[in-house]
């Protein structure tokens, strides 16, 4: 969504505020390796734009509901992100001295009065959306030989097993008296 600065551009005003969702459709509108959430919510962008005489500052909060599953133990979980991020609007014509690189990490560009916010909200989600989800800080996971969600007990599976290829050599120990 364009963000309309035409007032603050010809000094009618000092703020403008703006509050709006990006559809994302159960996924990003970019290829990323987030494929292990579904949203299911629109990406709600809102924040101001404030004139700080002689350039504009984007102050923003970006923030989406999603479906994901416990890393550890794979259970439902359902959380919000949250991301507050700002960034420098500049008109496109008024940056002379810095390369691409520069002025695509911090700033932002109106162009014909209007500012779009949905890319920088989009990176700072891609960039800050976390990798691995805990259902609880002391998950234990599932059993590795029967699967069992260890969060609900015990399974019952011998909890140090010998390797074979030892046997012989456990049995010598137990039946020497050293």
């Amino acid at each position: 969504m364009k963000i309309d600065l035409r007032r603050m551009l010809a000094g009618e005003v000092d703020r403008v505020e703006f509050d709006y969702t990006v559809a994302l459709d159960g996924e990003l509108p970019y290829d990323t390796d987030i494929d292990f959430v579904e949203f299911t919510e629109p990406m709600r962008v809102s924040g101001e734009i404030v004139n700080m005489g002689g350039y504009m500052r984007l102050r923003a909060r970006v923030s989406v509901e999603y479906d994901t599953e416990c890393s550890r133990c794979l259970a439902p979980l359902h959380r919000v992100f949250t991301q507050e991020f700002e960034r420098t609007a500049v008109a496109a014509s008024s940056l002379v001295n810095t390369s691409d690189e520069d002025a695509d990490e911090e700033y932002l560009f109106i162009e014909e009065g209007m500012l779009d916010a949905t890319p920088a909200a989009v990176e700072e989600l891609l960039t800050n959306f976390p990798t691995k989800e805990l259902c609880r800080e002391d998950c234990r996971g599932l059993c590795p030989k029967c699967g069992k969600n260890l969060n609900e007990g015990e399974c019952g599976c011998p909890k140090k097993e010998i390797d074979p290829r030892l046997a012989k050599l456990a049995e010598l120990l137990d039946s020497s008296d050293v």
